[in-house]
């Protein structure tokens, strides 16, 4: 196992949460990794310094607040989801669901065709005569070339 999944695995062992099999693993690795190690040292100097913070104690009242707006009960946005699913169930009979939806991309497909149509390409005859003629030459210049190596192979 690399150094990395080790690394990994450090602060759960600081933390009590491997078992005693994968406690003796990292251990032996540590043993042999010397990076890992001071790794281990580190996270177990911070580990120590936070345990020895002393909790902190609510304030006044702090429990009764906190009961009070537990017990408020505030919309979730998960019911607020599902009550708009109810209100459309509710409110519009299946003919009038499938018209709103067949109304909807009815409306998008014209709006993109209006949208497609609107676009103008400016074509330059003159441009384009040029480019053409420029393209027929090389054409015939290429075929130039290749002629007279078509010519010696026979």
């Amino acid at each position: 196992m690399s150094c990395k999944k080790w690394k990994k695995k450090l602060s759960s062992c600081l933390d009590n949460e491997v078992s005693y099999r994968e406690r003796l693993k990292i251990e032996k690795h540590l043993k042999s990794c010397q990076a890992c190690f001071n790794q281990f040292k580190q996270l177990d100097r911070l580990h120590r310094l936070v345990q020895s913070i002393p909790p902190e104690k609510p304030g006044p009242g702090f429990y009764e607040r906190l009961s009070e707006r537990l017990s408020q009960k505030k919309p979730i946005l998960k019911k607020k989801l599902l009550g708009w699913r109810y209100v459309w169930q509710l409110s519009f009979p299946r003919v009038g669901k499938i018209a709103i939806a067949v109304s909807a991309v009815l409306l998008l497909s014209v709006s993109f065709y209006i949208w497609r149509s609107s676009i103008s390409y400016e074509v330059n005859i003159k441009v384009f005569e040029e480019e053409y003629l420029r393209s027929q030459q090389m054409n015939s210049f290429a075929g130039e070339l290749a002629l007279p190596a078509f010519l010696e192979i026979k």
